[in-house]
């Protein structure tokens, strides 16, 4: 007999326990099912011990609920620690985290015209292939201006986050016109 026998046994008395015991950790699942049932850590014991104890069904379930309110309180450390941080980072009055959206500015508008200055040279000299300085300028132009874009998106959602608002998505926009709230 194996623990995945007995899962389904479990399951009805409790459902993510017996789930729990077809999983690569159903023998320690198993063991613990046997250790708070008080027989010995096998599929059979576990087995005979809750068709023969009325009891077994209320232990199964303390052991469920035990399990789903310890992942509950890992689940709220976690979020808290996601949050603490978060709110550090916003709280951070550092240059390194705002200073370089300025920086990344200057260097896009700079780049501009520096780049459009050697095009415009460029193309009145002798055998210059315009096409294909425009192509390599536009690519270089579109990576530099996404991500500046994306760098104000960003900063903008973290001022309303700060203020407790909630930022409202092109597509969020969309779909509340679409159903027409």
């Amino acid at each position: 007999m194996d623990w995945s026998d007995v899962a389904e046994t479990v399951g009805k008395i409790a459902p993510a326990a017996g789930g729990a015991l077809y999983g690569p950790l159903g023998a320690a699942v198993g063991g613990v099912i046997a250790d708070k049932l008080g027989v010995e850590q096998s599929p059979q014991a576990v087995s005979q011990a809750i068709n023969a104890d009325p009891e077994a069904a209320v232990k199964l379930r303390e052991i469920e609920a035990t399990a789903q309110a310890t992942q509950a309180q890992e689940r709220t450390k976690r979020l808290q620690s996601v949050n603490e941080t978060m709110r550090a980072e916003l709280d951070a009055k550092s240059p390194l985290k705002s200073a370089w959206r300025g920086v990344t500015g200057w260097t896009f508008a700079l780049s501009c015209a520096g780049i459009m200055s050697s095009i415009v040279w460029a193309m009145f000299q002798p055998g210059a292939n315009t096409a294909e300085l425009l192509s390599n300028a536009l690519v270089m132009f579109g990576i530099m201006a996404a991500v500046l874009g994306i760098d104000i998106q960003r900063a903008g959602r973290e001022r309303l986050a700060s203020m407790g608002q909630q930022s409202i998505s092109f597509m969020d926009a969309v779909k509340t016109r679409v159903a027409g709230k």
